[in-house]
Formats: structure tokens, sequence, C-alpha cells
């Protein structure tokens, strides 16, 4: 009560105030706000004044000379084109310590998944043409299933540790007359380690009861302390969830499995260029849909290994949770795991984009793709904030990010394949436009080792 009466009676002495100024002065004439402190920072970066072009003003003259607010479309680091893609749309994308770069391409008829950049427009298949040849993509014996087999079928995502060594996530779910993904046999799905030489040093599968037939693997992060763990992001819609590896026994259990920071949001539109995207699939029944076709999608690793950082792709909304959780394997022995882990979730709130690929550096930044503004933000965990870091207009659907450090610096390399204007969403016809691109910026922190 003491406090609504000193509130009411600063209220009177303002007014009263107000009152006295005007005894003598305009009715008007009284401050409309306080005086100005620091403002916010960052609040400016795209924005300018400039004239409008002629055939956008009126006749009037003076309109001519005026200069409008308007936006830039940028602001961050200059955009560095490195890699061309003429012939597949790419996904991944990895760099290691000498400045190789390996890619990825989602597999139709492409005749090859897993790849190395030879020149600045072309690739060539990793580590050799026959490991990207499977013997079929068809399940002879099993209509609509993919088939089992040591070689790459479809590698969704590569990824460079922090040894330099090279994995490729094998989906096992190839695309079959443009839109439809074949079940998996287990065997298909694959997590394979290869030496820079080419080498394979691991091939790690996974029984049907953690990949299930219509599980759609899509990243992999690693941290090699200890025995090893691989953190997996299954997309499918049918059962979203995180599939976790011990890289020492080759074990894997899933966890989150429908939890809702997992799941898509059933109604989102996003966003692109400005124009709203809607799904208009080219198979029956040809029912426009909101964007709702991935769950869980992007992820990383703080760099001490202590947070998994996820999204789903369907939702604007950034999840963690402390990895002490998910290396738990629920079993007998440990019958609450699954309890655990998904009470242990903290939601870091709303991020004004849906998310793809999310990328993390030494610093503990969290590096997160908004396709929605053509830009690349980061979390930071001291602060809890989202920061602006790089935005351009050729930044076009960023897919997949890598933080490389180089002899010549530390680098944010990114792929952009303008997947909303596929044929998955646009009623079968291909709006994309060749080549596809990779990019990089510079950044102030190096690759999270994670060792």
């Amino acid at each position: 009560m003491c406090s609504i009466l000193r509130s009411v009676g600063l209220l009177a002495g303002l007014a009263t105030a107000v009152v006295a100024a005007q005894g003598n002065l305009s009715v008007f004439d009284f401050p409309e706000y306080r005086p100005p402190m620091t403002p916010p920072p960052n609040q400016t970066l795209a924005d300018s004044v400039a004239p409008l072009p002629p055939n956008e003003i009126s006749h009037d003259p003076e309109l001519a000379k005026l200069r409008i607010h308007f936006d830039t479309g940028k602001f961050g680091p200059p955009v560095e084109l490195v890699h061309a893609y003429f012939d597949f749309w790419p996904t991944g994308v990895a760099v290691s310590s000498d400045g190789r770069i390996f890619t990825s391409f989602p597999r139709g008829n492409e005749t090859f998944t897993l790849a190395e950049a030879n020149t600045a427009t072309t690739e060539i298949p990793f580590p050799d043409q026959d490991t990207n040849t499977p013997p079929a993509f068809v399940n002879a014996t099993n209509a609509g299933f993919s088939i089992a087999t040591e070689k790459l079928i479809l590698v969704q995502s590569v990824v460079v540790d922090g040894m330099d060594r090279v994995w490729a996530l094998d989906v096992g779910r190839p695309r079959v007359n443009g839109s439809t993904l074949l079940a998996t046999t287990p065997g298909g799905p694959k997590l394979i380690g290869f030496h820079l030489n080419g080498t394979r040093f691991a091939t790690i599968t996974f029984p049907s009861s953690v990949v299930a037939a219509d599980s759609s693997l899509n990243d992999v992060r690693f941290d090699l302390r200890g025995d090893g763990f691989a953190y997996l992001p299954d997309s499918s819609p049918q059962r979203p969830g995180l599939v976790v590896v011990n890289l020492r026994t080759g074990q894997s259990w899933r966890h989150l499995d429908n939890h809702p920071s997992v799941t898509v949001q059933v109604d989102l539109i996003s966003f692109h260029n400005g124009v709203p995207t809607y799904v208009h699939p080219p198979t029956s029944p040809f029912a426009v849909t909101a964007f709702n076709r991935f769950a869980i999608d992007g992820v990383a690793l703080s760099p001490d290994g202590e947070f998994f950082y996820y999204a789903p792709l369907s939702a604007r909304r950034l999840f963690r949770i402390p990895t002490s959780f998910l290396k738990i394997q629920p079993s007998a022995t440990n019958p609450n795991a699954i309890i655990l882990a998904n009470q242990a979730v903290q939601d870091l709130g709303d991020v004004g984009s849906h998310l793809t690929g999310l990328e993390t550096d030494d610093r503990g930044f969290i590096y997160l793709p908004a396709p929605e503004h053509n830009a690349i933000n980061r979390f930071n965990p001291n602060t809890g904030m989202i920061e602006p870091f790089v935005r351009n207009p050729f930044i076009q659907w960023p897919d997949t990010l890598a933080v490389a450090s180089l002899k010549s610096g530390n680098f944010l390399y990114f792929t952009c394949n303008q997947l909303w204007l596929s044929p998955d969403y646009q009623n079968g016809t291909d709006l994309r436009t060749k080549p596809y691109a990779m990019f990089r910026v510079p950044i102030e922190g190096g690759k999270a080792n994670q060792i």
C-alpha cells in the first residue's frame, strides 16, 4: 500500500510540474521522452539513408531531395565465396587443419555422395568412387527398403573431428523418383570414420531399436574425451529424438524421443526473401501444408562438452541439455535415465528464425544459421542473448556450418543450397539457380576440438 501511495504521489507531482510549466508556455511544451541514455548495441547495423529511385517518387521535386531510411540487407564480416557447385546440391561441409574441404550431397541419382573439393568449381569422390558406389539402392527382396552395405548410400553430414579425421554420416535412405526416401535396412545407416589419406578406421552401425526404418539421421557432433561420444539427431517427424553413440564400444541408444523440444511446430510458416513459404508437395494427395517437414536438425556441442545444443528445423526455438544425462544408457541398471534426461532440457527461447545446422567455436559461441533473415547469428551462453554476426543477401539458406582453424586464420565455412526452392517444396518444380555456393567468414574464435 505504501508503494502505491508513493507512486500516486510521484505522478501527482509530475502532473503539477507540467501544469505549472504550461502556465507560461504552449500546451504542447513538455518533454515527450526522458533524456537519452546509451542505446542498446547493434540496433542500426543494417540501416542507412538514401534518396529513392526516380520511378519510386511522385513528381514533387522536394521529395526527390530526401534521404529515406532503409535496410541495406548486410552487416558483419565480409563474406568470401570459396566454392561453387555446378553439379550436385550440397548439405555438409567440413575443413581439415591443412585447408582441405570435404562436402556431402543428399543422393538421388548423384554418382557420389561424399566428396572433396579439388578445384574452386569441381569435386571428386572421397575417399574414392568405389566407396561411393553401393551394389544397389533398392532392396531386391523387400520393396520400399534400401539395402545393408559397407558402401555409402546417402551421406547427409560430414565432420572433421578434433583429431583431424573425417566422419561421414550415412542416412542409409536414398531418394527415388525425386521425393521418395526408401526405408532403411539395418546396416544401411552408419557412421564411418576415415583418416585424411582415405583409410577407413571405424564403421558404426545401429540396431533397428535405435535407428528405425523411417528414421532420418541428420547431423553428428563428437566429444573425443574419455570413451568418446557421438550425438546424432533423428529428424524424422514420425520418431524425432536423439541417438547417442559410445565410440569405444560402438553401442548406441536413444534419448528425448518425442520430447516437445525435438518435435516440429506444426503450423510454422517460414519466410524466405520476404515471401511466406508453404510446402507444395509433388506427391499425392498434393495437399499444401505449413513448413513442418523436419524435427530436430541443427546440433552443436559446447567446447567443454558439458552441453548439447539443438533445434528443430521446423520451429524457431533453441534448446540445450547437459550431456551428463545423455551419456547414461537407458537400461534395467538405469531405469530412470529417460525421465531424468527429459526433465533436464533447457528452453533457451525464441531465436527469430527457424534454424539449420548449428556450430560452436572454442570461445563458446553457438552459431545459428537464420535462413529467414539471410543471416547467421550467434548465441552467447554468458549473456543468454542472441547476437548479430553476419547478414548478406547472398546467404540463401545457410545449411551446414563448420569452424576451421587454418594458418591464415579462423573461419566459419557454410554451404548455401536454396533448399526452400527445391522440387519437394515447389510442386515438383526446381526453382533453384546454379551454382550453389560455399562461403566463409572470419571469426575470432577457433575450432573447438573437444579432445
